[in-house]
């Protein structure tokens, strides 16, 4: 099929706070969920979904692995898309991908994740910081350049969480969903995903919760790689 392959991970980390240089360590994150989205050619539609790990043990970052490899072998993309993915994305797909797999005794996953992670890779943080100068957002980056980027609200789903009991700083008192969120948010829905809840309102709604925020994170991504080079004033 070819084309290209979005990426975006959603991580969290389990009784730890990583702090600077950390956020370079896998053993200061679990993965959560991975967004994908693949586009055949420019101008034809986007294809998201987001795969989700089924509980708090390694075989299931394991499987989470084996579903993203699943999607993409079946797509074929001949290149990867991400937003900061050299810093962050394909740092700790393999991190896990080795973690997880050493504490199982299953390299499988991770080799496949390594073939697919040698495709071309198109990380448009180099061009934010090459036009702009410094790292943005991608929130900040899309509305700099007019593009959509949905917001995920917090009015909008039955979580029975309150954000403001974590929050901090320019955070606090947002109506939107923000990246220090999602932690939060995992943690919870994996421990109710755990302990087999999938089935109450509560699951649900933190499901459908990191679902929007996750794909809200991989359709501007196609749109915001067809404006370069990025006019800034």
């Amino acid at each position: 099929m070819s084309g290209t392959l979005a990426v975006d991970i959603e991580t969290v980390s389990p009784g730890r706070e990583p702090r600077g240089e950390q956020f370079r360590d896998s053993t200061f994150f679990e993965l959560l969920a991975v967004g994908l989205g693949h586009r055949p050619a420019p101008g034809e539609p986007v294809e998201t979904t987001v795969r989700f790990r089924e509980d708090d043990t390694p075989e299931s970052e394991l499987a989470l692995l084996d579903a993203v490899c699943d999607w993409a072998e079946k797509r074929d993309p001949d290149s990867l898309l991400t937003y900061n993915g050299t810093g962050f994305d394909f740092l700790h797909l393999p991190g896990r991908a080795d973690l997880a797999g050493e504490e199982v005794g299953d390299a499988g996953p991770g080799d496949r994740l390594d073939a697919l992670l040698a495709l071309p890779h198109d990380d448009l943080m180099d061009d934010v910081r090459e036009a702009w100068g410094h790292r943005l957002k991608l929130g900040d980056a899309c509305a700099e350049l007019g593009i959509d980027c949905p917001e995920t609200l917090w009015a909008d789903y039955e979580t029975g969480l309150d954000p403001e009991t974590w929050r901090f700083g320019r955070a606090r008192g947002a109506a939107f969903v923000t990246n220090s969120d999602v932690p939060q948010v995992g943690e919870r829905y994996l421990a109710l995903a755990s302990v087999d809840a999938r089935e109450t309102l509560t699951f649900r709604e933190l499901h459908g919760l990191l679902e929007h925020y996750t794909v809200a994170d991989i359709e501007p991504l196609y749109e915001l790689a067809d404006r370069r080079p990025f006019a800034v004033e």
